[in-house]
């Protein structure tokens, strides 16, 4: 399992490292039902529906009506590892 978190530390005109992020800031709003985080943030986009309603999704209920779309600077934890979604990969923190 996958658990998805938002960072409201990372904006565009701020972009962050690894090294800097502060996991007691993150804000845990669903858990999605893989082990692949790759494929959990393909799970996570808006496309003909809201990610939230996917069956392999467990959002919490502050986001369960929908919510956007996975983005850089946002941050899954597998196995108690986690990773920085960047632009183009993903960074292990």
């Amino acid at each position: 399992m996958v658990r998805v978190y938002f960072n409201p530390d990372y904006t565009l005109g701020f972009p962050l490292t690894g090294d800097e992020v502060k996991i007691e800031n993150l804000q845990h709003i669903a858990d999605v039902d893989v082990a692949d985080v790759r494929e959990a943030y393909e799970i996570c986009q808006n496309t003909d529906q809201p990610w939230t309603a996917r069956e392999e999704v467990t959002p919490n209920t502050a986001v369960a009506e929908g919510t956007r779309s996975v983005a850089p600077g946002d941050v899954l934890e597998l196995d108690g590892e986690w990773f920085l979604v960047g632009p183009a990969d993903f960074q292990r923190i």
